[in-house]
């Protein structure tokens, strides 16, 4: 075989093709386009937002599975409510309380 002939039959063109376009790549790399930036960063951005939801969504399925087979007691339920309720309710509910406690404990002629 001659050793300036090609065992495989490629265009001329073909080659320069190939050429010219590694090198449009190497100065893509050297010096970015600011659309190459632009992609880049969309790129970036996207991933981030993706992961974030992600994490978001295993998050709120476990604090709802935790919720739903492990359900607050009614006694927390009311002292978290109890904390952040303003005051004027609170005082109604501890007079509403004594008031009906007073007729509860009295007791009734048959």
């Amino acid at each position: 075989m001659n050793r300036k002939q090609m065992p495989y039959k490629v265009n001329e063109e073909a080659i320069e093709h190939a050429k010219y376009r590694a090198k449009i790549a190497i100065r893509e790399v050297a010096h970015p386009t600011e659309q190459h930036r632009t992609y880049f960063l969309h790129k970036h951005w996207i991933s981030a937002i993706a992961t974030m939801v992600i994490i978001g969504g295993i998050f709120g399925f476990v604090k709802l599975t935790h919720k739903i087979f492990h359900p607050t007691p009614r006694i927390e339920q009311l002292i978290s409510e109890m904390q952040t309720a303003p005051d004027e309710i609170i005082y109604d509910l501890s007079v509403d309380r004594n008031y009906y406690s007073e007729e509860d404990n009295t007791l009734q002629p048959i």
